[in-house]
């Protein structure tokens, strides 16, 4: 349902028939619901992309598509609105097939008023005590599908396949995919669907840790093995002991760490740094990389027996490009959820909003489409528009174009956004240019650039450049 009290309920009434739409409408706005009309499937399935429903009247007998079809499909991109199926033909279709299609109810025509009243509200009351859950918090919170919190499309089916295959067993999975395609909520799934499910999971991003810290970090250290260690400290494979150890972006791992890593997954021991005996783990590890492990094995960059050890199975998440099934439920999912967070009542995407969506590649996967609908919600009014969006100046992770101040497109933008996309620009190139140059050293690239490690991955992260 919408997230704030400024709107009424929005119910969809689709039928080929003018007058039953005109009852129909006439009965909706009498109890206080904001009705929307559709004379076909083709123009019910525009409408609940492009709008936040909360229920649909749906006629069987459509002009150009059978009302089951319009259900199987809206079901795809939007799984929680409920739909209520309407018929005039006993038998065209049985109540089990429809509920089983994911109606939300069966009726036949003609109907008594009260009776579909009394069905639309509750539907409406249904459809407000589901509300969106963060994804983050939805695999934090386990018993989650991934096809919730990322899609129903045949790339997802086929990853939550692989998922629920793997889960119950303890090998070590690897997760490949595009920075931002979601390969940690695939990780969480993987272990809220194992036996560990009650049990810590612990992610440990091997990027954003300074080499020189990272095997402390992994394995911990006694007080006093080095300057500034005024105490012991247990590492993560010791807090992950019993769950599930989650090594992200595992390709910035250097290479003086991943013999001792690939010795604690064979032994299922470890030693602190300065330790003197060593201290038996158990734990599951799942790790994730957006490189290619396999071509940095084979230029010597990645160890093969870590590669093997670390691949005993291996899930790829597909970039959101390739599956665009999913990113109207994903626009959708992120509106829902940052109307509730500004307490705004955006109803939904305008027509160009629409076709920039479908038409874009995003190259930041799911991660960027979350920032450009955030900011969208933020700017807009009623609805979303292709403006709103403001896909094309710096809110995306592609290169932004050489500044032309002469440019029609640039004459139109404000001082402001000149030089925010401008600097953005500059600090793209500084950076690439110099991990290009230290050949993909981080490390030696922060010092270079003047600025810490932390703040030096952030920014590779947010312009998409590859070590």
């Amino acid at each position: 349902m919408n997230t704030t009290n400024a709107h009424p309920p929005r119910i969809l009434i689709t039928d080929d028939e003018e007058d039953t739409r005109w009852t129909l409408t006439a009965l909706m706005k009498r109890e206080g619901f904001e009705p929307l009309e559709a004379e076909d499937g083709e123009t019910a399935l525009r409408i609940m992309r492009q709008e936040l429903l909360d229920a649909v009247i749906l006629d069987i007998r459509l002009p150009d598509k059978n009302g089951m079809e319009v259900l199987k499909e809206a079901k795809r991109f939007d799984a929680r609105t409920p739909i209520i199926l309407l018929t005039g033909f006993r038998g065209l279709v049985s109540a089990e097939d429809a509920v089983s299609s994911g109606a939300y109810c069966y009726m036949t025509k003609p109907f008594e008023v009260a009776e579909l009243i009394a069905i639309v509200r509750e539907a409406v009351k249904s459809h407000s005590l589901k509300p969106w859950r963060h994804p983050r918090r939805s695999a934090e919170e386990g018993g989650v599908s991934l096809r919730e919190i990322m899609g129903s499309s045949d790339q997802i089916r086929q990853v939550m396949a692989d998922v629920e295959l793997v889960a119950p067993t303890n090998f070590t999975v690897l997760v490949t995919g595009e920075t931002g395609s979601g390969k940690e909520m695939v990780a969480k799934a993987i272990h809220h669907l194992s036996p560990r499910t009650s049990t810590p999971f612990v992610p440990v991003d091997c990027g954003s840790i300074p080499p020189a810290l990272l095997e402390s970090e992994l394995f911990g250290h006694e007080k006093g093995s080095y300057t500034g260690a005024d105490r012991s400290e247990p590492g993560k494979f010791e807090i992950a002991s019993g769950g599930t150890l989650f090594l992200d972006e595992i390709s910035n791992l250097p290479l003086s760490v991943q013999p001792k890593l690939l010795r604690a997954l064979q032994e299922k021991k470890i030693w602190r740094v300065g330790g003197k005996k060593p201290i038996e783990v158990d734990i599951r590890v799942v790790a994730a990389s957006n490189q290619d492990l396999g071509s940095m094995m084979e230029a010597g960059l990645f160890r093969r027996e870590l590669y093997y050890r670390l691949n005993e199975f291996s899930v790829t998440v597909p970039p959101l490009r390739k599956r665009r099934a999913d990113l109207i439920f994903l626009a959708k999912q992120f509106l829902e959820l940052t109307n509730e967070e500004l307490e705004k009542n955006v109803l939904g995407f305008s027509d160009d909003a629409l076709e920039q969506l479908l038409s874009y590649e995003w190259p930041g996967n799911v991660r960027e489409l979350r920032n450009v609908i955030r900011r969208g919600v933020l700017v807009a009014d009623t609805y979303i528009t292709g403006a709103d969006l403001d896909i094309s100046d710096g809110h995306h992770t592609t290169a932004a174009p050489p500044f032309d101040p002469g440019k029609e497109s640039d004459g139109n933008r404000s001082l402001k956004e000149l030089v925010r996309s401008t600097v953005a620009q500059l600090e793209e190139q500084a950076i690439a240019k110099v991990l290009r140059e230290t050949n993909g050293n981080k490390a030696k690239a922060a010092r270079i650039l003047r600025i810490d490690y932390k703040t030096l991955y952030k920014k590779i992260k947010e312009y998409d450049i590859s070590p």
